[in-house]
């Protein structure tokens, strides 16, 4: 969805995820390590100042656009940096989005920070965290990278979802990265007409050979590729499978 809006002529950001730019106040370790939450009380004096001046450097004149998976964690704290923001939150089924989390884990791909103190999972010892650092995660430690991914997919959406209902529904846009995936042009269409933003003749193109485009994979796509995981799922579908059925998702079978 990011390579799909970042083509629109009347959007600007950076080219990847804007990690510097949000953790330059925003960072754990300025807050105890707790997590990557953060709210209206987490701004910090000149932060809204700064925010602007970089925004304004790297957008221009466009409206800006960012995607940063730890903002799931955040919403509150974008709310009161940009009241007149509009939110797209991207769903995914559990299972799928759980074995690329282990995955990435597994391949050490996605670190995100060197924590002060060892995760002694059963399956890494060290102290580097790959992907969101949701509240709680030091329970973790002592357990295993799938249990460590079912809580981050638990508690990223969670967070999201119960943030974004507070908010003006107009300012919402839910979508399913299946529908993503299996109708492109139809869910941009829609997109960017609830965007209040016109048609783009890069996005269409971009959306017709979508298939062609791997954006981030480590090991080649394929349908339910999560299966090959089925014995790693199993034990934290517990997790998993309430968040599922509520993002909408009623098929949560996983057979080990």
């Amino acid at each position: 969805m990011f390579a799909l809006l970042r083509r629109h002529p009347a959007l600007g950001g950076f080219h990847t995820e804007a990690h510097l730019l949000w953790e330059a106040y925003q960072h754990p370790a300025r807050h105890g390590w707790s997590s990557d939450r953060s709210t209206a009380g987490s701004i910090g004096r000149g932060e809204a100042m700064f925010l602007a001046r970089v925004i304004g450097r790297v957008a221009g004149d466009r409206r800006f656009l960012d995607k940063t998976p730890k903002n799931a964690l955040r919403v509150p704290y974008l709310e009161a940096l940009f009241p007149d923001a509009s939110f797209v939150f991207i769903h995914r089924d559990g299972r799928a989005t759980v074995s690329s989390l282990i995955e990435g884990w597994t391949a050490r791909r996605g670190v995100s920070y060197r924590l002060p103190e060892r995760l002694r999972l059963d399956d890494y010892g060290g102290r580097y965290w790959s992907y969101i650092l949701p509240p709680g995660w030091r329970d973790l430690i002592g357990t295993s990278i799938a249990e460590v991914a079912a809580f981050q997919y638990r508690v990223a959406n969670e967070m999201a979802i119960d943030d974004l209902d507070r908010l003006d529904p107009a300012r919402v846009v839910k979508v399913a990265y299946e529908d993503v995936v299996g109708r492109p042009q139809a869910v941009v269409d829609d997109l960017l007409r609830r965007l209040d933003l016109a048609p783009a003749s890069e996005v269409s193109a971009f959306a017709r050979e979508l298939d062609r485009h791997l954006v981030s994979s480590i090991s080649p796509p394929r349908a339910d590729k999560w299966r090959a995981r089925s014995e790693q799922l199993a034990p934290v579908m517990h997790v998993v499978e309430p968040m599922m059925r509520r993002l909408g998702y009623t098929d949560v079978e996983v057979v080990a």
